[in-house]
């Protein structure tokens, strides 16, 4: 018996059920039972490829026109289908058959033993066509192309809009993508028919495969570097705070549809209550490398709803896409955050997983030394794939007081938000922490008197991972009598995937509320929950590591209002009050810890 009709005996022990229920799961990360398993992985690599069309096998969509994040069912019709035929997925049309994007197996599909099954899927423009084809697989691993099938996209269509605070008064940035650089410009107005709209011309930035710091994200290839086309920022200005604007973006040959923003208060606004959102490590939920962020279509949801009602801008500090050097999960995340992103303000800052790299540290543009931080303490080292934060920096443009889109502050109502970088250097003298402390220094608390920092690592957890509990206790080392001597109300970060809040804390003992930071860990916005105990330490007073969610805050004239908000569903799983800082200034001492 060949190897093929031993492999099919063992299969068919396995229950019809079981059979129907393995989904596609990345290569890395495969979780079916692990007979298939042991099959499957063996068949992605083919010993060759050819083509030979066969008029009895067909395969086609619904549709032969899509435009970005369009559904689309694909039928395969087959009488001699196969248990391990598949249909792949190509963009550009010319790649060759071993460079697919994605794949299913036809066998995948419920009722495939009748020769025919659909898959539905969600495509988006990566500026190039698509072709679907059929491969049957025979006993050697060899792939035939029996069918094939294209998929065309708009010309420069304009996507993955968002926009962002510059932090100067009737200013707003609007950023987005697309395949060419061709006059982009952005239309705005007080009218939804854009009626005397304005027009701004925007700025337009790229990058190539040899401005990427290593691998992964240096090599061509489909689920590697692919051509990320462009990246335009129109600086839209003399907006009045509290007034809707509505603007499409792109070009006089094609447009976006039509969004809208609020415009922010000035420094003199008298603003009732300023309300946002914090969260970190988010990743996309789409195929193929989604298995590991299940929570991320629950929670963009629920921002999108949140949005709806009313928020006032969106703090994302790290692991944004997860991309980690492969560049179509770029263009998946992009376009699942943009209904949100295109409304409300997203401020974005740097992780671990956009940043942190061993090599290439000429091509860093955070102008990091070397090749990054990488104390003998700390766990920083690879995780960013080869991006070392290029990808991010065209994308997001930040307000231009700090470095860049890896540290920088601005006020927003009553709130001064900072976001600094816990992937660059913090300790005392660095040039981070000099600007930290200046900035700081120069906030206005009659005019914000709330301060909220973010970073990606945080200071405090008590969960059991001991690297980042030694990350963390240097940053406090270095940090925390910096945030005591300035007041600062509360602490964000992710890293952890998981949700964990102190009490009013400094140098870890608990003091009353209004004499103390509140530190939380809000990483679980996506991507797995991190499963490890936590030890018992009394400055932690909640934690959460079975639940999706997100922070959402509302800041008055007395003080924050601080919910831990589950996705789905809704649920305030934490919610807690921060006062104003009772002591003055000059009456502090601060007691480092042991």
């Amino acid at each position: 018996m060949t190897w093929l009709l031993l492999l099919l005996a063992v299969i068919s022990n396995v229950t019809a059920r079981n059979l129907k229920n393995i989904e596609h799961t990345p290569l890395h990360k495969r979780n079916a039972q692990k007979v298939l398993l042991d099959v499957r992985d063996t068949l992605v690599y083919f010993s060759g490829a050819e083509y030979s069309y066969d008029p009895s096998v067909k395969l086609y969509a619904n549709t032969s026109k899509i435009t970005n994040m369009d559904a689309v069912a694909i039928t395969w019709e087959n009488p001699s289908a196969s248990l391990f035929d598949m249909v792949a997925i190509y963009t550009p049309p010319s790649r060759d058959v071993m460079d697919y994007l994605d794949y299913r197996y036809v066998s995948d599909t419920e009722g495939w033993q009748k020769s025919q099954g659909v898959f539905h899927e969600v495509l988006f423009n990566m500026r190039a066509d698509y072709e679907l084809r059929y491969l049957a697989i025979d006993e050697h691993k060899k792939a035939t192309v029996k069918a094939s099938f294209r998929i065309s996209v708009p010309d420069n269509e304009p996507m993955h809009g968002h926009i962002a605070v510059t932090g100067r008064s009737g200013e707003m940035r609007v950023m987005w993508g697309s395949a060419k650089s061709d006059k982009p410009r952005v239309k705005f107005s007080q009218s939804l028919d854009l009626k005397n709209a304005v027009t701004v011309e925007a700025t337009t930035t790229t990058y190539t495969a040899d401005d990427l710091c290593g691998a992964r994200a240096n090599i061509t290839n489909p689920l590697m570097f692919q051509d990320p086309g462009f990246f335009h920022t129109a600086l839209l200005k003399d907006l009045k705070p509290g007034v809707r604007y509505y603007y499409t973006y792109g070009t006089d040959k094609i447009t976006s549809k039509t969004a809208s923003f609020i415009g922010a208060p000035y420094p003199e606004t008298k603003v009732a209550e300023t309300r946002f959102i914090g969260f970190g490590d988010m990743g996309v939920h789409y195929p193929p490398y989604h298995g590991d962020s299940t929570g991320a279509a629950d929670v963009t949801k629920a921002l999108e709803q949140e949005a709806a009602k009313g928020l006032d801008f969106i703090l994302h500090f790290g692991d944004l896409s997860y991309a980690r050097g492969r560049g179509y999960i770029w263009d998946q995340f992009m376009s699942q955050m943009t209904k949100v992103a295109e409304q409300v303000p997203y401020m974005v800052g740097v992780g671990n997983h956009e940043y942190d790299h061993v090599s290439g540290g000429e091509k860093d543009p955070s102008g990091a030394p070397e090749n990054g931080f990488h104390p003998d303490w700390g766990n920083y080292g690879e995780d960013g794939g080869g991006e070392c934060g290029v990808p991010t920096v065209h994308r997001y443009v930040s307000p231009d007081n700090g470095n860049g889109v890896f540290w920088y502050s601005f006020d927003y109502g009553l709130v001064h938000v900072i976001q600094f970088s816990s992937e660059h250097d913090f300790r005392p003298g660095s040039r981070q922490f000099l600007w930290i402390e200046k900035d700081l220094k120069s906030v206005d608390r009659k005019k914000t008197p709330w301060i909220v920092v973010t970073s990606h690592r945080p200071l405090y957890t008590s969960q059991e991972q001991n690297g980042d509990h030694i990350v963390g206790l240097h940053m406090r080392l270095s940090l925390e009598e910096l945030f005591y001597v300035h007041s600062v109300n509360l602490h964000m970060a992710g890293h952890l995937h998981s949700y964990e809040r102190t009490c009013p804390v400094i140098a870890g003992d608990c003091v009353k509320p209004g004499t103390g930071t509140v530190y939380v860990i809000v990483g679980s916005a996506g991507k797995f929950l991190d499963a490890e105990s936590y030890n018992e330490y009394p400055w932690s007073k909640y934690q959460n590591c079975e639940k999706f969610g997100y922070e959402r805050i509302t800041a008055n004239a007395t003080h924050m209002h601080v919910e831990f908000v589950a996705a789905p569903g809704g649920e305030v799983l934490d919610n807690f009050i921060v006062p104003s800082w009772e002591e003055n200034l000059t009456q502090r001492t601060f007691k480092k810890f042991n």
